[in-house]
């Protein structure tokens, strides 16, 4: 195969087409088209490849599918020859097999996760017809959603396709029943020393835990050394490298699974309720490093790697329900222990309990505040009333002291000032109601209006700059000639800088008064409610994202607070900076920057902030292109969840109230 693409690099689908064939196969071709959705109408065509075994004792009501991607000499990964070899060397074993109960699909897939990715599409009866397709199950993105069609409204810039349907799947000529499980294979040489097991999908998705342990131990069986992560099989430590290798092999795999990428074509079939893991081959001088004792292991063969890949197809074969009884949430510490999601979702319930706390604490002070402003207007109109009665008091004994001489005189002088100090007493109080209400018209009080329009519009700017990278793209491309990461990433930095100066004046352009000190407080309240709901709910489904984002901005929420005169202006401006320090492009920028410094650190300031920030750029443009295509959570949840609460505990900060 590899003399076959040797001078074009081009898949050899006619070669595995009569291969395929040969093996007595159904051998279909699948062709999908991608408008990438951040060019300027460029489009790309891919093929797949795929033959199924039909199984002898059942109607093909279920399947089970082993795959391989197809890397061109050109490709930056290691190449995958070895893998299709594998998959074709066990379809001809498999074909005149009686004891297979479920089919067998062999799939070969050309532009890696985008292969597979159309072709689930495509298995599963999605198209791109208007009003029931979209790209992806997991995107913000679906049918019926209101959206801003900019094309109506500029003519010369050509926005491209929608973003639902930037990817063509196009259809299967020939398909099984319900897929059950998949296999994805990349071996690069028939000769490895161990195979590492990947198991994080799209969004952090992991497969049942069964099918995990299955994989290691049929490996075990077959004489074949296995790994994940830092963690192989063939070593032996004593009690406290074996806790410190488990600790990071967990923070590898909350690594892996923090930005939602697969690492491995097996990551898009999750979501779809298939369960699937990708079998790597690597030798010592494999990219990844060289893990201890590497080379005393003996060189697992294609007869030991066809041994276990029978084994866990024999096995998934005689599966007579889906996987369901085990663990779907978990973090593996080896191969052999794993931590369940009662033992580790507890740190993440901690950090968000400290923003609840601390809500609560600021509801029960203004609730405070309230009793004490009620208990003092009592106590001023209890008084108000006693000098009220004492006044009356004293007319009525002036009245009765008067002269005794001229009774009617007396009494009309008497009646007079009676009536005058009646009046007088009268004009005190509307004179104290007057007084009052004064007041009640310079307290600017607490405005829900003005509180929810702020709310609502920092959360609109959030969802407008979710959908802005195209109208960025098209900007940079159209009247300066960018490409469109560099067009994205100025943007970003042009609205960051906007949203910086402008946003903390919003609060104070929605109403004519003053901003009440319960105003900001309220406000406060919901940002930490929304934050640390924000971080539950995601770490329910990504508990690495979900922990990543609740460590970062737990901080922040809990320095975050409404500023009065008492606030020393040093203590402020710290926690301003602290602000703009975590702002998520800031942020961003600063971690590259950092990673950078590690990786080079040989270079200089300038070269490093340069290398940084074209690594911001490239990581910004890659999760765009994920979310768009494979429905990736990362870039959705920056901008419509994180950026609209750091908006508001920027405003917080900027803001002093009397």
């Amino acid at each position: 195969m590899e003399d076959k693409n040797a001078k074009t690099g081009e898949m050899p689908i006619p070669w595995l087409v009569g291969k395929m064939s040969q093996l007595h196969l159904e051998v279909y071709t699948h062709n999908f088209t991608l408008n990438y959705p951040m060019g300027q109408g460029q489009i790309y065509k891919g093929t797949n490849v795929y033959g199924i075994l039909r199984a002898a004792r059942t109607a093909s009501l279920e399947a089970l599918v082993v795959s391989a991607p197809f890397r061109g000499l050109s490709s930056h990964e290691k190449g995958s020859a070895a893998g299709i070899a594998l998959m074709l060397a066990f379809a001809q074993f498999a074909r005149p097999q009686k004891y297979w109960a479920k089919d067998i699909i062999f799939l070969i897939t050309e532009h890696e996760q985008l292969g597979m990715q159309a072709w689930l599409e495509a298995y599963h009866g999605l198209n791109n017809e208007p009003g029931n397709f979209y790209t992806s199950l997991g995107s913000f993105l679906k049918p019926g959603m209101l959206t801003l069609d900019l094309g109506k409204l500029t003519s010369k810039l050509d926005w491209g396709e929608d973003a639902a349907r930037c990817l063509d799947p196009g259809k299967l000529q020939g398909r099984s029943g319900s897929i059950q499980a998949a296999i994805n294979l990349e071996f690069h040489t028939p000769k490895i020393k161990y195979v590492e097991v990947k198991i994080e999908g799209l969004n952090g998705q992991l497969p049942n835990l069964d099918l995990v342990n299955l994989v290691h131990k049929l490996c075990v069986k077959s004489g074949v050394h296995h790994s994940y992560k830092n963690s192989y099989s063939w070593i032996r430590r004593n009690r406290m490298d074996e806790w410190a290798g488990g600790i990071w092999t967990m923070l590898g795999m909350v690594n892996t699974q923090f930005t939602g990428v697969p690492n491995g074509n097996h990551g898009l079939f999750h979501r779809f309720g298939i369960e699937a893991v990708t079998l790597e081959g690597r030798d010592a001088t494999d990219p990844a490093g060289a893990p201890p004792k590497i080379n005393t292991l003996p060189t697992a063969n294609f007869y030991r790697l066809g041994i276990a890949l029978e084994s866990i197809l024999r096995s998934l074969n005689n599966l007579l329900e889906r996987f369901h009884q085990s663990y779907f949430f978990y973090l593996l510490a080896a191969t052999n222990r794993f931590i369940s999601i009662g033992q580790y979702m507890p740190s993440l319930c901690l950090l968000c309990g400290a923003m609840l706390i601390k809500a609560l604490s600021l509801w029960v002070s203004l609730q405070q505040e309230d009793e004490i402003v009620d208990k003092q207007t009592k106590e001023r109109n209890a008084e108000d009333k006693v000098g009220d009665e004492k006044k009356e008091e004293a007319g009525q004994a002036e009245k009765e002291s008067g002269m005794e001489k001229d009774l009617n005189k007396d009494s009309e002088k008497s009646s007079g000032k009676v009536s005058e100090d009646e009046s007088e007493g009268i004009v005190s109080e509307e004179e104290v109601k007057d007084r009052e209400d004064g007041k009640r018209a310079n307290d600017p009080g607490m405005s829900i209006v003005s509180m929810g329009a702020n709310y609502l519009l920092v959360h609109l700017l959030g969802y407008v700059v979710m959908h802005s990278p195209v109208f960025f793209s098209q900007i940079g491309a159209n009247y300066y000639d960018y490409p469109s990461e560099f067009s994205v990433y100025c943007g970003f930095v042009a609205v960051s800088v906007g949203v910086v100066i402008i946003s903390p004046s919003l609060p104070r352009l929605l109403r004519a008064a003053p901003i009440a000190r319960e105003e900001l407080a309220l406000v406060n309240i919901l940002a930490l409610v929304e934050l640390a709901t924000a971080c539950l709910a995601i770490g329910m489904h990504n508990f690495a994202l979900g922990l990543a984002l609740a460590t970062v901005y737990t901080p922040l929420a809990l320095v975050a607070g409404v500023a009065d005169a008492s606030t020393r202006r040093v203590v402020l401006f710290a926690k301003r900076v602290f602000c703009i320090l975590l702002q998520p492009l800031c942020l961003l920028t600063l971690c590259m920057v950092s990673y950078s410094r590690v990786l080079f650190p040989e270079e200089g300031l300038p070269s490093m902030f340069s290398r940084g920030k074209d690594a911001a750029m490239q990581a910004i443009m890659f999760s765009i292109v994920d979310s768009l295509i494979y429905g990736n959570w990362l870039y959705n949840v920056a901008t419509s969840v994180l950026l609209p609460t750091w908006i508001i505990f920027w405003q917080i900060l900027c803001n002093k109230v009397q």
